[in-house]
């Protein structure tokens, strides 16, 4: 008997030693996570702010471009370099009518088109303004490109600031959507009385070549979350239910409640459903929170990710250990005079910057770490400056996810809606796809390419998430291996 056992055991060698190296890694694989998994999640909001646009421009003429008579003015109004006019040809929306603006030479063109908002409407006080629109090259623009603004006046017609949007001069030969937002700022020694909306074109063109213009949209959010007037909100489901998501997914992928770290401001919300139809009614049933609602706050998010403050989350963390860090809330680039973006905590109106945030990260020290960045401006927060895309933060054993670029995030309320969902448009489509074992890059494409019910643009190009990868292993990162999220 033992005689037998000994030559089943060499045979077995043998048939192992004859089979190739990259077949072996594929039967059995290693498992590439050392130490233990852990995450920190924090959600810091629930409010939906009361958000109105206004149907008398955005479906009007000044917003459709869908007549002859508009009420938008060139500046300089004797620019005769480009030629302007209002083209009864189908725009994004499919319907008749764009504004197009054609260089009548070869050279640098730089003219606006503005429209004086406040002689039609009423600004309303701290509310954070929202114009989209949509831009269509006919051929490449020389930088720095075609631009939005927000443009804000006092009294006696002196330009306080102008909020501009980032520049876009790629001729991608589709519509793009572009945006940009701005609070109207109240201060008694320099008072805003007068807003100016902006389509700015600058930089180099051929003659003949056409920028096209469609849509002009105007949505005011009142008021925003830095404002101290008192919030006009409504409790939802929205952000609480997407951190409860990811919670979920983890625990159903083994991580252990006292790895993860759980802040989840949910005030007036004692159900939260993520889905409609999951049959699950209240996905707080069961879920440990450590920190929840006036306690959500920026202090104690320092705290915790502090690695010197003995006991934080941070603190206990080991080298060989795998990180998590997922983040919703409202974000904003309107707070910091730079302009960098900020992370929003409901609870006492306190934020976060980018820089005390990277400070923190940058010390962790562990063998690999993800960080999702779920709200507004989330790709300019994970950026070391304005030049988004291009200063990722140097930590090298990390992998850098953000909702959107340097502009807003979207997310459904509740689950009332035809995707059937609360939570992040992107995200929630991203860690829907990270359950079903797949890889980060495939997730990532796969909620990049989702398009959300009632619009015909995917995720990618109605927000523009972003990812980097500091380590190389984004198409092999998952729940299923060969490294294991």
């Amino acid at each position: 008997m033992e005689k037998k056992k000994k030559t089943i055991l060499i045979i077995f060698i043998l048939i192992i030693a004859s089979i190739p190296i990259p077949i072996i890694l594929i039967l059995f694989p290693p498992n590439e996570t050392v130490g233990e998994r852990k995450a920190f999640i924090v959600c810091s909001a629930n409010d939906f702010y009361r958000k109105d646009d206004e149907p008398g421009f955005n479906k009007g003429n000044d917003g459709k471009f869908n007549d002859d008579e508009i009420n938008w003015e060139r500046d300089p109004p004797s620019d005769g370099n480009i030629f302007q006019s209002l083209t009864p040809i189908p725009g994004p929306d499919g319907n008749n009518g764009i504004l197009i603006f054609q260089s009548l030479i070869n050279g640098v063109v730089n003219v606006d088109i503005t429209y004086n908002w406040t002689k039609f409407y009423s600004i309303i006080k701290y509310a954070e303004y929202n114009m989209s629109a949509w831009v269509h090259f006919s051929s490449a623009l020389g930088p720095p490109g075609v631009r939005l603004g927000l443009r804000w006046l006092n009294s006696t017609n002196d330009i306080v600031r102008t909020d501009w949007s980032s520049y876009r001069f790629d001729p991608l030969g589709i519509w793009i959507l572009m945006n940009t937002t701005g609070i109207a700022y109240q201060s008694p020694t320099n008072e805003i009385t007068q807003l100016i909306l902006v389509l700015s074109i600058e930089g180099l063109m051929n003659a003949g070549d056409q920028i096209y213009f469609d849509d002009v949209n105007i949505e005011k959010t009142a008021p925003p979350p830095i404002s101290s007037s008192p919030p006009t909100s409504i409790d939802s489901d929205g952000f609480p239910a997407q951190a409860l998501q990811v919670y979920w997914t983890l625990k159903y992928h083994g991580y252990i409640d006292d790895n993860i770290f759980f802040m989840l401001y949910h005030t007036g919300d004692s159900t939260i459903d993520i889905n409609a139809l999951d049959g699950i009614s209240n996905d707080l049933t069961n879920a440990i929170v450590d920190v929840e609602n006036d306690n959500v706050n920026a202090t104690r998010f320092k705290q915790e990710l502090n690695i010197s403050n003995s006991g934080s989350f941070a603190s206990k963390l080991n080298s060989k250990d795998q990180l998590i860090i997922y983040m919703v809330d409202h974000g904003s680039n309107s707070i910091l005079p730079d302009n960098n973006a900020t992370f929003h905590f409901e609870a006492d109106g306190s934020y976060i910057s980018e820089l005390e945030f990277y400070t923190l990260v940058k010390e962790i020290s562990v063998k690999r770490m993800i960080i999702n960045a779920d709200f507004c401006y989330s790709g300019n927060f994970l950026n070391e400056n304005q030049n988004i895309g291009n200063s990722w933060y140097d930590i090298t054993n990390s992998i850098l996810i953000s909702s959107s670029s340097d502009n807003l995030s979207w997310y459904w309320r509740d689950n009332t809606n035809v995707d059937g969902f609360a939570g992040s448009w992107f995200f929630h489509q991203f860690w829907y796809k990270l359950n079903q074992s797949a890889s980060i890059e495939e997730a990532f494409n796969y909620a990049m390419n989702y398009i959300p019910s009632g619009l015909t643009q995917p995720i990618g190009i109605l927000q523009s998430p972003l990812i980097y990868d500091n380590m190389g292993i984004n198409n092999t990162w998952s729940f299923n291996g060969p490294i294991y999220l």
